[in-house]
């Protein structure tokens, strides 16, 4: 094989990486990492969150966040009103959508 087709190839590769690349930041919004503390869990798949600044959320700090879950992610973390916790949330339309959450340790 020729040096031209490795450098074709080299440059496919590339192309596709750098497609995937975009498709997973520009498409897919990012993760972000919360820290606060559990309000009320106002439906079995939906919590309220008293948390610290998100500035890609566009949140300052102690506001409420309402963020919609999976009940038996609720259910499995064992939290309740007045735990510390932390949370992995992503944006999803108009909602918040809980990706990960964990009880802090005091």
């Amino acid at each position: 094989m020729s040096v031209r087709w490795w450098v074709g190839a080299l440059f496919a590769v590339l192309v596709v990486a750098l497609g995937v690349g975009l498709w997973g930041t520009v498409v897919h919004p990012p993760a972000y990492e919360v820290r606060g503390v559990l309000v009320a869990r106002v439906a079995p798949g939906m919590i309220l969150v008293r948390h610290d600044a998100v500035a890609g959320l566009g949140m300052d700090r102690m506001e409420l966040m309402a963020v919609i879950a999976d009940p038996d992610l609720l259910d499995r973390a064992g939290v309740k009103p007045g735990d510390a916790v932390r949370l992995a949330v992503k944006p999803h339309g108009d909602d918040v959508r809980l990706l990960r959450i964990e009880k802090q340790r005091e």
